[in-house]
């Protein structure tokens, strides 16, 4: 299926990476979202964080961008936004959800669990009101052309985005990579085969997969065996491309 809808990239913030986190040589890192404007009105895949909260600041010193400013500088009016979806609910991808509030906001149960758990996220900001909350299933449609793929590893409920543009298929793979080159390699950063994801102390893997590392791998190739055209991530501005 071909359509119009096209993919914009927010640049929502820069963050320092502590000493703690498994990236921290990096020093820091980008923070992006995504505006996919359809014929039915503009999905944001995440939404950054925002500042002001003494911990966050403290650890990770954001420079945030507010969400509905970059969707106006990309010409994109706030008030088109029908949906919002959280790749999954670390502070730094659903921190500005509450900036866009006449929209539902599309999440995993199994990510709203694992953001009940103590350090997995900031509570307040992952927290979504009853009247917007929407539980995904795998591969649902929520606009023309726009589906939701759940694709655990980093988080128990990450979910990325398949996107049908003129292009062909295009792909939000969100944080199931960190880095371009891991698409590229089918191969994601390496989850110690006995630890659970990123906070969620208690999690277990699904039925059949070993580890959380089995499980990240799985949702890296069920995406690249999409074939799709291209791939964008929230931490790496590089855009994977098919070559062939």
């Amino acid at each position: 299926m071909t359509t119009s809808n096209r993919i914009v990239r927010l640049e929502l913030a820069t963050v320092a990476l502590p000493d703690s986190h498994p990236r921290a040589a990096d020093g820091g890192c980008t923070v992006d979202g995504f505006a996919l404007v359809t014929a039915d009105g503009v999905v944001v895949v995440d939404t950054g964080p925002r500042a002001g909260h003494p911990i966050i600041d403290e650890l990770y010193a954001p420079i945030v961008t507010d969400v509905v400013e970059a969707l106006t500088s990309h010409d994109v009016d706030d008030r088109d936004v029908i949906a919002v979806v959280n790749t999954h609910l670390h502070f730094d991808h659903c921190g500005q959800n509450h900036r866009l509030p006449q929209a539902p906001v599309w999440t995993t149960e199994p990510e709203l669990r694992a953001a009940s758990e103590p350090l997995f996220t900031v509570p307040e900001w992952a927290t979504i009101d009853d009247k917007r909350r929407r539980l995904s299933h795998d591969g649902e449609a929520i606009a023309t052309g726009v589906r939701l793929l759940h694709t655990p590893g980093h988080t128990p409920g990450h979910q990325s985005v398949a996107v049908e543009t003129e292009l062909g298929l295009e792909l939000i793979v969100g944080q199931a990579c960190y880095e371009c080159g891991e698409f590229e390699a089918g191969v994601p950063a390496a989850i110690d085969a006995h630890d659970p994801p990123e906070g969620a102390a208690s999690a277990q893997p699904p039925p059949g997969p070993t580890s959380w590392a089995d499980v990240g791998r799985e949702s890296v190739e069920r995406l690249r065996s999409l074939d799709p055209m291209t791939a964008r991530f929230s931490h790496d501005r590089r855009v994977w491309h098919r070559t062939s």
